[in-house]
């Protein structure tokens, strides 16, 4: 199981790369054909599935013990929501694609980089709660759809200034309208919101089973909780503002990216310098 994990681990980039490839063919020269993009996509989405089954078996443990093994699942989940989204085989948005796989591609290049398999037998309790899992599971799938709410933003931002400064040639023809993508980085908001508060309830329940009471402050207080809870008011006030007070176009959508600033700097930086409590990630 390790060769075949060691040998998908590798072989990941390149497929991502070959696919953002293809997509950029037909965003940036829109007589390509689309006809590759699909099979490819599976083809990726299949590769990546092996990948994270190898890993498990050969590890003894899921790509969740630090954030860059961390990386390729959002890669994996990246890629499936998109295909969800937009399932039609000759119907593929080529701008949103494009964008879906070139994050898709960052994250796992870097993932396949420096994740190495590595055995920790002190925590295969920990592993092993479904507590625990259904809070990876959910704050992977939570920092996913954010990051798909971003990508939607940033192709928003880009194509308002397009549009302000009189500029919308053939390079946005690809691209859906300003209110698709406010709509479905709404969407994304709206789905990565509901899947943090399911992580930071299962997040807490977890500690009331394993931390002892007198050191459940030093959770609350731990820097990676305080800025996940930060990231997830952020995305709640989104819902919150364009609900009831109507906030939308470019406002609503640079307080999103806000939001996903705040888990990057979550996943990183605080992570890796700062964070005591959660040692694994």
């Amino acid at each position: 199981m390790e060769i075949l994990s060691r040998s998908t681990q590798t072989i990941l980039p390149f497929l991502y790369g070959a696919l953002l490839f293809l997509f950029a063919s037909v965003f940036f020269r829109q007589s390509a054909s689309r006809k590759p993009l699909y099979p490819l996509l599976l083809v990726t989405i299949a590769v990546h599935s092996v990948y994270i089954c190898s890993f498990t078996l050969a590890a003894g443990h899921c790509l969740y013990t630090n954030f860059y093994e961390f990386f390729s699942l959002i890669a994996f989940t990246m890629l499936c929501s998109y295909t969800a989204v937009e399932p039609r085989r000759k119907g593929l948005a080529a701008g949103t694609g494009m964008m879906v796989v070139l994050a898709g591609f960052i994250f796992q290049t870097i993932s396949s980089r420096y994740t190495s398999i590595e055995h920790i037998s002190d925590s295969q309790h920990l592993f092993e709660s479904a507590t625990f899992n259904l809070h990876i599971i959910t704050i992977v799938f939570g920092f996913s759809a954010l990051t798909l709410a971003t990508i939607y933003g940033s192709l928003y931002l880009l194509l308002y200034r397009a549009m302000r400064l009189n500029e919308f040639g053939s390079f946005f023809h690809e691209l859906p309208s300003l209110d698709r993508l406010e709509r479905y980085g709404i969407r994304a908001s709206m789905i990565g919101f509901v899947f943090l508060t399911i992580s930071i309830i299962a997040g807490a329940v977890l500690t009331g089973e394993i931390v002892p009471v007198k050191s459940i402050s030093a959770y609350l207080l731990d820097s990676k909780t305080l800025t996940t809870m930060l990231t997830w008011a952020v995305f709640g006030g989104t819902l919150i503002l364009h609900r009831y007070k109507k906030l939308e176009g470019r406002k609503i959508v640079i307080f999103w990216m806000s939001g996903f600033a705040l888990s990057i700097i979550s996943m990183t930086v605080i992570n890796r310098f700062v964070s005591n409590f959660h040692n694994f990630f």
